[in-house]
């Protein structure tokens, strides 16, 4: 087992250690005559999922497959494998991040110490730093590596490159090569003597490091950049996701646009010049793309090789200093510290979950179970309660705190306590889910029940838990603990990673992929929390309140109280009392339970809108659900306009649709009555027709496919092709114009569609705040009177 990091003194080190073996796991009752099979008389005294008593037999490494013949031949079928992975070993030891390193000292070839058979154990106090070096690559048109650039946070940036007209480099930290060889083995040899523990870029495993062993590989290299001397490599299929996985021995590869993406933060398309603009407000030095950008590249390696390096380096720079604003590197060290996965592993769900699950059952001495093939349906989404269209004064938004993860502390929602309850289910009758709308059916089957004897917890789909505490409850405890010490002293970062963690647990638990997972587990979780919801409603609307909607952990109430946000959010939180105390007497009564589940006032709107779903008869009517836009009010007396799930929050509507929406639903939070309203949309619509709008009619919207793969052409579509798409996904940025859907980069002569932008765009908007004030939108835009009317989702 090989481990390798940084020490507290900034020094890289090794630590050797001899791998654990395997271990074997029988029923216990066959004890005895496994033992004599295996020639062992040691074993331990362990369990499976569903409590039935199990031996754990350890066994020299490599000795699996003898093992498991001699339990065949003596007729003994195995209950369970551990495979003696490392990764098991360091479970085993409590060990997720940082360690301590107990042992000799001894001096590295390619790591400044290395530590042989240390002892090694979890370390509580240091944090722990690692130093992240970003590399990019620019290649010609033959597809060969003409120049790498590297850079690394308080260190001089470096440029290795092959330069064209046999210039030669006087540019400081520039060193230029004869050929794309001895770049390559140049820039194996600069990785080692730099020593990094990660390994970034944009995209860089699919691409850049991809190419680089690509490159080597043709030109029969090495590429030996790791902290052995073993080549670096891809290996398919080895993780969840299927993917190509990068081996580099002793250094971690992370993709700075894989964390971008996954980090919840929306860009308008993941190019680094994109996000490098949003997030810093500056990009590239060349901007262009596709052929342009090649052949201004082309231009500047033969004419200007200083500013080529130059662009070169910058791509690298700005990917480090994107990881540095967003706080992305140090999200993703924490990430991992807290889970143990490898750190390309920090920010999925499914692996970081069952390791911190396995390590909690190997704790009690209870086997992991198998992945086996289940077909895991998930659960239904959130309860969504009909909301009412309108415009509303003082409404104040309750919103459940951590919904999930509350209710799998309260109840038990846990694969343990699931299986110890299943195992004592009659085994020859099928168990019946209550499924969302109050019907049954049966989906489970004698071998798989889920009807319990005993004083099990039972959700409102019928699923059962043991009472015996299982491993979610205390995990949510523990991280709950830490992210409001975290939140005291002023934390951030650690009180994130907490949160998004406690919040993964219900997704893992409907997902096919994990071993965990079961279709009435995650029912249950969203079953509870339809009863809550409920149970919320009801509590307002027997005060004598009304509730305007609610989705799956909050609640919009129409107060009818006066004031500002002090009196309104005072009103809030002794109502969020009241409901809480409720709560708890109910779960105390129907379930002899502690409740974990805690509401709160979490927004106040001095005014609130909300759009018709479909056109109705007088008053109200049924509203969109999950649209909606307020004026917020804040503690200092401010107020801002807030928009969610409507055309403004959306990225398939233009730029000129965003503003026009806020502007007008801004007008109408300010009392603006309907000729100021109409008057305003006319406006807009002549300046439209004026060309005054004509930077804001780009349409960007992404192929997920190949642009040749499609069969209908849709305007996006059409656009790429235009543009000699063919082979080739990604954003697309066009405008409509009279002869169609045209690249916003490489339009014709024809001109801009105005009226398509004011049907499509400004009068849907127009439309929807019109109808909720109860005013007919036709009247307030010139080109609108024979538009027919729509009311969408």
């Amino acid at each position: 087992m090989l481990l390798t990091g940084r020490l507290e003194d900034g020094r890289s080190f090794a630590a050797i250690r001899t791998s654990p073996g395997p271990a074997v796991f029988v029923r216990r009752d066959l004890a005895g005559e496994a033992g004599a099979a295996l020639g062992l008389d040691c074993f331990e005294d362990w369990s499976d999922m569903g409590g039935h008593a199990l031996a754990r037999f350890r066994l020299e490494p490599g000795g699996l497959r003898l093992a498991e013949r001699a339990l065949r031949s003596a007729g003994i079928a195995e209950e369970g494998l551990d495979r003696g992975r490392a990764e098991d070993e360091l479970a085993s030891l409590g060990i997720r991040g940082p360690v301590v390193l107990r042992g000799e000292e001894k001096r590295g070839r390619r790591v400044d110490a290395v530590f042989v058979e240390p002892e090694i154990e979890a370390s509580a106090g240091f944090a722990g730093s690692l130093r992240w070096l970003a590399l990019d690559i620019e290649t010609d048109r033959s597809g060969s590596v003409v120049a790498v650039s590297l850079a690394e946070g308080g260190k001089p940036g470096e440029v290795l490159f092959v330069p064209l007209g046999g210039h030669s480099s006087t540019v400081p930290g520039v060193e230029a090569f004869p050929d794309e060889a001895s770049l390559l083995g140049a820039l194996a040899a600069r990785l080692a003597r730099r020593d990094p523990d990660v390994i970034t870029g944009w995209n860089v495993i699919d691409f850049d490091l991809m190419v680089i062993i690509e490159r080597c590989k043709a030109l029969g290299i090495s590429f030996d950049a790791g902290r052995t001397e073993e080549p670096a490599s891809f290996s398919q299929g080895s993780r969840p996701s299927g993917k190509a996985v990068l081996d580099l021995p002793g250094r971690a590869a992370i993709d700075a646009m894989r964390l971008a993406r996954g980090s919840g933060a929306r860009y308008d398309d993941l190019s680094l010049e994109t996000v490098a603009r949003e997030v810093l407000g500056e990009g590239k030095t060349v901007s262009s793309r596709d052929e342009e950008k090649i052949d201004e590249l082309d231009r500047l390696r033969l004419e200007d090789p200083g500013a080529f390096c130059a662009y070169c380096l910058r791509d690298s720079e700005l990917v480090l200093r994107i990881l540095a604003e967003t706080g992305l590197a140090e999200l993703t060290m924490r990430r991992a510290a807290l889970t143990g996965v490898a750190l390309d592993l920090a920010w999925t769900s499914i692996p970081a979950f069952e390791r911190v699950y396995g390590a909690a059952l190997r704790a009690r001495h209870v086997a992991v179970p198998p992945k086996t093939e289940r077909r895991v349906s998930g659960a239904a989404g959130g309860t969504v309660l009909e909301a009412s269209a309108g415009l509303f004064p003082k409404v104040l938004v309750f919103d459940f705190r951590s919904l999930y993860p509350s209710i799998m502390r309260t109840f038990n929602v846990d694969p343990l306590a699931y299986e110890r309850a299943a195992a004592r289910a009659p085994r020859n009758e099928p168990a019946q889910i209550a499924s969302m709308d109050g019907q049954s059916a049966a989906i489970s089957s004698p071998q798989n029940p889920i009807i319990a004897s005993g004083d099990d917890i039972a959700a409102p789909n019928g699923a059962r838990f043991d009472r015996e505490e299982g491993v979610m409850p205390g995990l949510i405890a523990e991280y709950s603990a830490e992210r409001e010490k975290a939140l005291e002293r002023g934390d951030a970062v650690a009180a994130y990673v907490y949160k998004i963690l406690q919040n993964s647990f219900y997704g893992v638990l409907g997902a096919e992929g994990c071993r965990y997972a079961r279709t009435e587990i995650a029912g249950a979780i969203t079953s509870f929390g339809k009863k809550f919801l409920v149970m919320a409603r009801d509590f307002f609307e027997e005060r004598g309140q009304r509730v305007l909607y609610g989705d799956t952990d909050s609640v919009f109430v129409l107060s009818g109280e006066e004031g500002g946000f002090a009196r309104l959010s005072e009103a809030g939180a002794a109502a969020a009392e009241a409901l809480n105390a409720e709560i708890a007497r109910r779960v105390r009564e129907e379930y002899g339970l502690e409740s974990y589940v805690r509401i709160r006032c979490d927004k106040v709107y001095e005014r609130l809108v909300i759009p018709r779903l479909k056109a109705a008869a007088g008053e109200g009517g049924r509203g969109r659900s999950k649209g909606y836009a307020g004026l917020l009010l804040a503690p200092d007396g401010s107020s801002s306009v807030e928009i969610k799930g409507m055309e403004a929050a959306r990225s398939d509507f233009t730029p000129l649709a965003r503003d026009f929406q806020v502007a007008l639903i801004g007008l109408v939070f300010s009392g603006a009555g309907e000729s100021a309203l109409r008057d305003f949309c006319r406006s807009e619509e002549a300046a439209l027709r004026r060309g005054e709008r004509d930077g804001k009619l780009v349409y960007r919207k992404t192929l997920r496919r190949l642009a040749q793969d499609y069969e209908s052409e849709t305007p996006q579509v059409r656009a790429a092709r235009i543009m000699g798409w063919g082979a080739r996904r990604g954003r697309v940025s066009y405008v409509m114009t009279k002869a169609g859907p045209e690249p916003a980069l490489a339009r014709g002569a024809s001109l801009l569609d105005y009226d398509h932008y004011v049907e499509k765009q400004l009068f849907p908007i127009a439309l929807s705040i019109a109808d909720a004030l109860g005013y007919d939108a036709r009247a307030w835009m010139a080109g609108s009177a024979q538009i027919e009317l729509d009311f969408g989702e």
